[in-house]
């Protein structure tokens, strides 16, 4: 995947409550990625520096094989508790 959608998520993430899982070429566990604080595009042509509340991760982007949030936009009654999560996601089978 190039660097620009993966960074124009990230960046739309930082100060929110959002959570990201991201999958990398050639592991099949998700990496999920939260609390973000700020987004940094590094010199190389990939390079993404992210730091969260709890951690520095650097990213190559073009190892991203697939990335995604759970949606807040649908128009069911979820109720006042829910809490989009990665953990609400329907696994393929």
């Amino acid at each position: 995947m190039e660097r620009g959608p993966v960074i124009r998520v990230l960046r739309e993430m930082v100060g929110t409550d959002q959570e990201l899982d991201i999958i990398l070429r050639g592991d099949d566990r998700a990496m999920e990625i939260r609390n973000v604080v700020s987004v940094e595009e590094l010199h190389s042509t990939n390079g993404i520096h992210v730091v969260t509340r709890q951690n520095n991760i650097w990213i190559d982007a073009s190892h991203v094989s697939a990335m995604w949030q759970a949606r807040t936009d649908l128009d069911t009654d979820l109720g006042d508790d829910y809490i989009p999560s990665s953990h609400n996601r329907v696994t393929a089978v």
